[in-house]
């Protein structure tokens, strides 16, 4: 059996070509051009998905970039907002500074000619204020370093004294209604002959609330025989109140009482021509004009 395969080859003149061939070449060049064939195949395939991956990866490289723009150009409105609140609350903060210095100033100016105004009030009626409290400076030393707030503190200490003081000094009407007998010489109202009147009478409408000038303890609380019902405060600086006539007292023996608490209600009771008030302020044992504590302050 022949194992060539002739090939014939036809030319345009008529010429033939034979050109012999073995069928083990013919299969041999069949498999290289199926391996060429597939070779090229896959190079185009895998250059074409190469292809369409770097034009995918391009495309999202330029996405990327467009965004880290956007990125970039949010983050420095960002850090431009954040800048313009820094500045504001660094400008809220100097101002709030300057508000509460403002603030502190004014309240230690009032705090300071409230403390005059009081120790000129209390001086004018005799009363002395305590005095600072001073150290010894003896065997003592260092730097100076200037304490900005001591000034504050002492009017605060100055204050809380004279306001301490203040408290227990009978200041005020302890009712509503006007003179009608002053403190000193008069003509007694019943016999009509010359006589000291100890205290202040105050005209007033019966039942008409009673106040103590003063904080204090209730030393005495009983019908006092021409006093009528009668209460006396002591407030524990020697100044010491009384209250007589009283239509009826609402405190007794022992109760300890503020200023502007109602201690009764204005009566007619004892040695008395109409409901009124006779008040006393007495200082060890003795009695004072009430006047000159009743014109420094209202009872509230």
């Amino acid at each position: 059996m022949d194992d060539q395969v002739h090939i014939i080859i036809a030319g345009d003149r008529g010429k033939v070509i034979k050109v012999p061939c073995s069928r083990k070449k013919i299969r041999i060049y069949a498999a290289v051009s199926i391996v060429i064939l597939l070779f090229l195949t896959g190079t185009s395939i895998c250059s074409i998905s190469y292809f369409t991956r770097q034009h995918y990866s391009s495309d999202e490289v330029s996405k990327l970039q467009r965004a880290l723009k956007i990125s970039t150009k949010q983050q420095k409105e960002l850090d431009l907002k954040i800048a313009k609140l820094e500045k504001y609350a660094a400008e809220q903060a100097a101002a709030f500074e300057a508000e509460k210095e403002n603030l502190i100033s004014t309240a230690i100016n009032k705090l300071s000619k409230r403390s005059e105004l009081i120790e000129d009030i209390v001086t004018s009626i005799g009363i002395k204020l305590p005095e600072p409290e001073t150290t010894d400076n003896q065997n003592s030393g260092g730097l100076f370093i200037e304490d900005k707030g001591q000034e504050q503190d002492d009017l605060l200490l100055k204050a809380d004294k004279y306001l301490e003081t203040v408290r227990f000094l009978p200041l005020g009407r302890p009712v509503k209604g006007t003179i009608s007998s002053p403190y000193g010489r008069r003509k007694d109202p019943l016999n009509r002959k010359a006589a000291f009147h100890t205290g202040v009478d105050f005209k007033a409408k019966r039942g008409d609330k009673i106040l103590a000038t003063a904080d204090g303890v209730v030393i005495k609380a009983f019908r006092n025989g021409g006093y009528g019902n009668y209460v006396m405060i002591d407030h524990g600086n020697g100044y010491t109140t009384s209250f007589s006539h009283m239509q009826k007292y609402k405190v007794h023996r022992g109760d300890k009482v503020k200023r502007g608490q109602v201690i009764g209600l204005v009566g007619n009771t004892g040695r008395s021509t109409g409901p009124h008030l006779h008040y006393e302020v007495a200082l060890k044992g003795k009695t004072v004009n009430p006047y000159k504590f009743m014109k420094l302050a209202k009872v509230k």
